[in-house]
């Protein structure tokens, strides 16, 4: 998975999102440390979404196996014969 994607960006601002208002919005942060602490739940949401994603995976795709002839088709073989 990408850092840069949109499933990774919206977890890192859900997790930072305290910081982020009170960064922008009340001015209780400063600006910076509220963009730091987004980087860092930014980096610890693409490891966490990474792991899920390598623990998941896609499916398998099925496998064409062969059958071999039976001894009811060997029969319905040499009967039609």
């Amino acid at each position: 998975m990408r850092m840069v994607s949109a499933p990774v960006l919206g977890a890192a601002a859900l997790v930072s999102s305290p910081a982020l208002w009170q960064g922008f919005v009340t001015q209780q942060l400063t600006m910076e440390t509220a963009l730091l602490r987004f980087a860092v739940a930014l980096v610890v949401a693409w490891v966490a979404i990474s792991i899920v994603e390598a623990l998941v995976g896609e499916p398998p795709r099925p496998v064409a196996v062969p059958l071999e002839p039976t001894e009811v088709d060997e029969g319905r073989e040499t009967a039609a014969a």
